[in-house]
């Protein structure tokens, strides 16, 4: 029991007012009474310092602080790791990390008896589940080290149980899968606030060994879309152990699918070598744990989609041959995009020409004024332009191109080529592009009279104020303007895009020609301008500054938007001539992941197709056919696939019908579930981990030898917390009784008063 007083104000305060009251009192009350009989004077002088004594008592809030402290029924639980990576045999002659945890145990046996009777001890292993145990074996057949979800379980027994600490054994290396990967770290701290303390033992070694032989491929790097006879590298990682003045064989692996149907995987043949392609190599490892990059060369003869693999080829005395592998999915196409670009030297054509994107081959043709403002009356020799898919032409005068060189563009967009106009003073009518055979292809109104002469600027032609550029309504269901698969990101992006440094003002020139993308506000002005014409996509951009987005920093927005633009006029944006399509982006994902699937439908001119019915269905390595719900519409459709915990070939088919009728054949892809073992393809040790529980939840790292003189610490200095402590507080003056106390006081001074003739 203890007093407690909570002042209204602070001490010195208080002290001073009191004295004041009392001061206030006994020189100003007893000239006023004195000439009553001293018995009298003194009762009524007594109880007006009664009064203010116990309106000072009541200021002062005083109290009295009871303490039960009882002893309460409490826990001690012991964690221990009982995943596959424990039994790794890195322990004292070559014992496995199970076996050292139990021994450790098993040591400290005594100094568990010795703790306070109240205290009892549960067990659990743990997994990827928590299993509650009598006793710890020395199995150790987990498939996931899924300490964050051992702690989340935990969590739940602290409002049955009092726990006074938690012993965690392990080796401290979280190896999970969704839905078992949780946040350690926010778990651990959740244990800190309840105040529970995590004691952490590790076991095991914290680096890889370089005794065992064994060869593990990392990062293979290759570009998922490549094209036929065209060399293609492939960079991989080996990292070799115990392999030291061995000669390791890296090679590469091509799937052979002679008699195969779609699903069924084909046998992994070595690639055969084409032209200047390298297919296989060899290092020389000089210490027994060495990191090599790799790099070989593939030369695809024939379009389709591929199944390759880096191996290197294992050595004898290798026991673990799983790891020696790494596969995935290339789509070989046909050939890129070839692109003719005639431009001045502007700053727009050095960003234009940036866009790195190996399936677009980009050949610069400088024209027209450069930056000093000097003509170059160039006329470029282009004998043979019909290598080239699309066209784009920036700010020069069709006087510059010449007359034959506009014959040979225009015939090759009649055959399907595609053509770009961009915004320029020397552009489109300023230009004199009216009348010239490019005239019957470009999409918006030109005239005769427009054109410039000499180095004068037609200011009617022109905007020069800064125009925000956003997609249409229409163009928010066109593949040129989606700069992000979502629709709300995708207009954000937009928004966030700096504006462009004026435009020309252009009309389209027919009414079948769309408006993909406009100024904001009031009284837009268009600004991109698409059609067909024939068998060719054309376009006509107003702007010609889309550099101050590069420079305002979303150099990625820039170029998707360029890149787009040109796949589109190539008639190339779904990478297929198939009426369906579909693909998955990465085609290597890990057990447990999200796989995102996209598709859609065309029609026999190209355009997508958005009132269609798809049936999705994904077949995996077990043969298991799931069907998958179908989100989305318009130009693209998407759906997760998330059934991935088994590592293999997984074979998407997309089947898609119109009106009730199937719209030519299905689409099918596929992508590859990596063989992970979780547990084994690093068993390393993670000290900083356990170190980290420890410090959030207020424990320490205890190593395992010393767990025995630890507890005898703990029981000896009492520490752990099972008391149970109440503490009661019993107010003196925030009461009835006071109050009456106080009130009766009053009266009787005012009676008294009263009867005397003071009132």
């Amino acid at each position: 029991m203890k007093p407690i007083f909570e002042p209204i104000w602070s001490w010195p305060t208080m002290i001073l007012l009191i004295i004041a009251l009392f001061a206030l009192v006994l020189t100003t009350y007893p000239g006023r009474v004195r000439h009553f009989s001293r018995p009298i004077r003194r009762t009524l002088i007594g109880l007006r310092l009664l009064i203010v004594l116990l309106l000072a008592f009541m200021m002062l809030r005083p109290a009295i602080e009871l303490t039960d402290k009882t002893v309460r029924q409490s826990w001690l639980y012991i964690l221990a790791d009982s995943s596959r990576s424990m039994q790794t045999q890195d322990g004292p002659a070559s014992t496995t990390r199970r076996n050292e945890l139990l021994k450790t145990l098993e040591t400290a046996q005594p100094a568990f008896k010795e703790m306070d009777k109240n205290i009892k001890i549960r067990r659990f292993d743990f997994a990827q589940d928590l299993t509650p145990v009598e006793t710890f074996s020395d199995q150790a057949e987990g498939q996931q080290t899924a300490i964050g979800y051992a702690l989340e379980m935990l969590s739940g027994e602290l409002q049955q149980e009092q726990l006074v600490g938690i012993l965690l054994l392990s080796d401290g290396a979280e190896r999970s899968l969704p839905p078992y990967d949780i946040d350690i770290r926010s778990q651990a701290s959740y244990f800190g606030d309840a105040g529970i303390p995590i004691y952490t033992l590790g076991f095991g070694s914290s680096t890889l060994q370089d005794t065992t032989l064994d060869l593990v491929m990392e990062n293979l790097v290759i570009d998922p879309l490549v094209f036929e006879k065209k060399t293609t590298p492939i960079t991989v990682k080996v990292r070799s152990l115990g392999a030291s003045g061995k000669d390791v064989t890296v090679r590469l692996l091509v799937e052979d699918r002679a008699g195969k149907k779609i699903g069924e995987a084909g046998l992994m043949l070595p690639a055969a070598p084409y032209n200047n392609s390298r297919v296989a190599t060899q290092i020389h490892p000089t210490q027994n744990n060495e990191l090599d990059t790799v790099e070989l060369f593939w030369t695809p003869e024939v379009p389709g989609e591929y199944k390759i693999a880096v191996e290197a080829v294992p050595l004898d005395g290798e026991i673990k041959q799983t790891n020696n592998r790494l596969e995935t999915i290339v789509t070989v196409q046909k050939g890129g995009v070839q692109v003719a670009y005639f431009d001045a030297l502007r700053p727009e054509q050095k960003f234009i020409r940036s866009m790195n994107d190996p399936k677009i081959q980009l050949d610069y043709i400088p024209m027209g004024s450069g930056f000093s403002g000097g003509r170059k009356p160039t006329s470029p020799d282009l004998n043979d332009v019909s290598k080239y898919d699309v066209f784009i032409i920036g700010d020069v005068p069709a006087d510059l191109l010449g007359p034959t060189l506009l014959r040979k563009i225009a015939a090759q967009v009649d055959q399907g080529s595609g053509l770009l106009m961009t915004g320029g003073y020397h552009s489109f009518g300023p230009g004199g592009y009216a009348n010239t055979p490019l005239d019957n292809f470009i999409p918006v109104e030109m005239r005769s009279s427009e054109k410039q002469t000499g180095n004068g600027i037609a200011k009617d032609l022109h905007h020069f104020e800064d125009l925000k550029m956003i997609p249409t309504s229409l163009g928010l269901q066109r593949y040129v303007m989606q700069l992000d698969s979502s629709a709300d990101r995708n207009r954000q992006l937009w928004n966030e895009l700096s504006p462009l440094k004026g435009a020309n003002k252009l009309r389209k020139k027919y009414e079948t020609v769309e408006v993909l993308a406009q100024s904001a506000g009031n009284g837009a002005v268009p600004l991109l301008f698409a059609s067909d014409v024939g068998g060719a996509r054309v376009m006509a951009f107003a702007g010609d500054t889309t550099f101050q987005w590069f420079l305002s920093g979303h150099r990625k927005e820039h170029e998707r938007f360029w890149r787009q633009m040109i796949l589109w006029l190539a008639h190339k944006e779904n990478d297929s001539d198939q009426s369906v399509w579909t693909r998955v982006e990465p085609r290597n994902v890990a057990p447990g992941s999200q796989v995102p699937i996209l598709f859609g439908a065309r029609g026999p001119e190209g355009k997508p197709l958005s009132d269609v019915k798809f049936t999705v269905q994904v077949a995996g390595p077990s043969g298991k056919t799931s069907q998958v719900e179908v989100v989305g519409t318009g130009e693209t459709s998407r759906t997760t696939f998330s059934q991935t915990t088994e590592p293999g070939d997984y074979w998407v088919t997309v089947h898609a019908e119109q009106n009730g009728v199937s719209l030519g054949f299905d689409a099918t892809t596929r992508f590859i579930v990596d063989p992970r073992d979780l547990e084994l393809d690093n068993p390393a040790a993670d000290y900083s981990l356990l170190e980290t529980i420890a410090s959030l939840s207020g424990g320490i790292a205890v190593p395992p030898e010393e767990l025995g003189s630890f507890l005898n610490r703990m029981n000896k200095d009492k520490s752990w917390n099972n008391d149970l402590t109440r503490y009661r507080r019993i107010s003196l003056w925030d009461n009835w009784y006071f109050l009456l106390l106080f009130v009766l006081l009053l009266s009787l001074e005012w009676f008294l008063r009263k009867k005397k003739g003071l009132v």
